[in-house]
């Protein structure tokens, strides 16, 4: 081989290990559009560049500690108008509706310096999921949507610096305590307990108008959602949407602003619209699928844990709608004034709602909120967990189990009332170790305080019905 050959060959191998090497050590982001690999050594990732979601693990710590960021940042007075003993009325305080202070509790973005809002907005970061669309990425569209209107005829009562933040009790890795934050269109509020996420709802979530451009980007806040519910309902047969169908109209979401601004609205205690236990798996699917388009607003481990729960009620989980809408046509759902899609099981509870805008009177807007029946607030920040809540569930009757495990009492809640029920304990090896009878009501309070450790399985029995579940006396 002639020596110039072989140098030239050399040289080409050399080149080609160098590019390969340099493109090793490099991170890479994707240009949504046109799905460009872009190193990002090259410049900061704007708004409309999406970033490989993070694969580091969610904790409680990082939130507090980013909550211990914020506070520092803060002055005495601010901190008194951040933080609040946590009551019931107080977790309650939430609302869709531009009404400021009135309807919410915390400390006002505008209120803030610079680097106490970066503060503040990094703790929400840290608290949501980081998914494109879904999370802190929804957080800050929502924001943007609410600056649109504020520019566009809806004056000095839309804007970002009108949302707020607050914590009910200190934040604490091993404490129970809640983090609220949101304003008109936004209401977050996820409760921890000794290092866990104990309930991430209500949430609350609308956009007007639907799509809008900010400074050459457009924006769909909630058309993920949007679709998913078309889709879902879509796939419904002539003859289930018409046993899905309700006869009531609505004009919002049945269980929003929450219990704030006078709604004392309660979830049905009947299941209303078709079961999903008849559905194909297809459906089934679609319906876990619009499930978790809400959810994925969580950190994805939250995602991971809850989405277990709603999975395996999903045979006890019924969907309902109202107002227009085709079979197989998803485009036909969920595009005029009142049409509505709920899903109701065991635990979840989501409902999409569209409004004629107020703004934009010409156009609709949507409304959503996302609830639980047994992890809203934490259950008053009483819950140790996500998915440790012991449950049994008919088409009428709920019944719940908490906190589980347990040291010294146990709260057990019905939907509907009892009425003349009795209760037995019964340990591992089936003995009766305690009875309750002539039981009425929606709420027992059973004392455990002198089981011995171990499992239980507890009977409820009124008329032809019973219920059994299971708990751990610690």
């Amino acid at each position: 081989m002639e020596k110039g050959a072989f140098s030239k060959k050399n040289k080409k191998i050399i080149f080609l290990l160098l590019l390969l090497i340099s493109f090793s050590t490099m991170s890479f982001i994707v240009y949504k559009e046109y799905n460009m690999l872009v190193p990002d050594i090259a410049f900061k990732t704007p708004e409309n560049l999406v970033a490989e979601k993070s694969t580091s693990t969610f904790s409680v710590s990082s939130v507090v500690e980013a909550a211990e960021s914020f506070m520092s940042l803060l002055t005495t007075t601010q901190i008194s108008t951040l933080q609040h003993t946590y009551t019931s009325t107080l977790a309650k305080k939430w609302s869709n509706l531009p009404c400021g202070s009135s309807c919410r509790n915390g400390i006002q973005f505008s209120t803030l310096t610079t680097s106490q809002l970066a503060a503040a907005k990094a703790v929400i970061q840290t608290a949501l999921g980081t998914a494109s669309n879904q999370g802190y990425d929804l957080f800050k569209q929502i924001l943007l949507a609410d600056d649109y209107l504020n520019t566009s005829g809806g004056g000095s009562g839309y804007g970002a610096g009108l949302y707020f933040i607050s914590f009910l009790n200190e934040p604490s890795a091993t404490g129970a305590w809640m983090l609220q934050f949101g304003g008109h269109h936004m209401a977050f509020n996820i409760a921890f307990n000794n290092g866990n996420v104990v309930g991430t709802t209500p949430v609350m979530l609308g956009v007007e108008p639907t799509s809008f451009t900010t400074n050459s980007v457009t924006y769909t806040p909630l058309s993920n959602k949007h679709d998913a519910m078309a889709s879902m309902i879509a796939s419904l047969t002539t003859a289930q949407l018409a046993s899905a169908k309700l006869t009531t109209t609505f004009s919002d979401c049945l269980m929003s602003p929450g219990e704030s601004n006078g709604n004392t609205n309660t979830m049905p205690s009947t299941k209303q619209g078709v079961s999903c236990s008849g559905f194909t798996t297809a459906q089934q699917a679609l319906v876990l699928a619009a499930i978790e388009s809400w959810v994925d607003d969580m950190d994805s481990d939250i995602t991971t844990e809850l989405m277990e729960v709603y999975t395996d009620e999903i045979n006890s989980t019924y969907i309902a709608w109202t107002g227009s809408g085709t079979s197989g046509s998803a485009s036909t759902f969920l595009n005029a004034n009142t049409n509505y899609v709920r899903i109701d099981g065991p635990s979840v509870w989501i409902e999409f709602v569209c409004q004629n805008g107020v703004i934009f009177p010409a156009q609709i807007h949507y409304h959503t909120v996302w609830r639980d029946h047994l992890r809203d607030y934490g259950a008053d920040l009483t819950n140790t967990s996500l998915s440790s809540i012991e449950t049994t569930t008919n088409s009428v009757q709920s019944v719940k189990l908490y906190p589980n495990p347990t040291t010294e009492v146990l709260n057990i809640e019905t939907t509907n009332a009892l009425d003349n029920a009795s209760i037995d304990v019964y340990n591992v090896s089936g003995r009766r170790v305690a009875s309750v009878t002539n039981v009425s009501g929606t709420t027992v309070t059973l004392s455990v305080n002198n089981f011995a450790t171990g499992s239980y399985i507890i009977r409820i029995s009124e008329g032809h019905q019973s219920f059994t579940a299971k708990f751990i006396k610690k």
